[in-house]
């Protein structure tokens, strides 16, 4: 298992980004771009919508980046 490196901010930052691009595509407002937009989109919405939800992405533990609070931070 992955362990937390998403931080509060981050992770809402995700799910409403993750579900407000599902909406707009199921309701087809993307216009013309949609035909080649829509695996793309719902992929994404997918993506952004899992990692909030788990509090982990593996992307960031690729590169090395969390915006999780240190547990520094938390002592003080």
């Amino acid at each position: 298992m992955l362990s937390k490196n998403v931080g509060s901010s981050d992770r809402m930052v995700r799910a409403i980004g993750g579900g407000g691009l599902a909406i707009v595509e199921l309701t087809g407002n993307l216009g013309s771009i949609e035909a080649f937009f829509h695996y793309f989109a719902i992929g994404t919405a997918i993506w952004l919508i899992a990692t909030a939800t788990s509090g982990s992405c593996p992307t960031y533990s690729l590169i090395g980046i969390s915006t999780c609070p240190s547990e520094l931070d938390e002592e003080e």
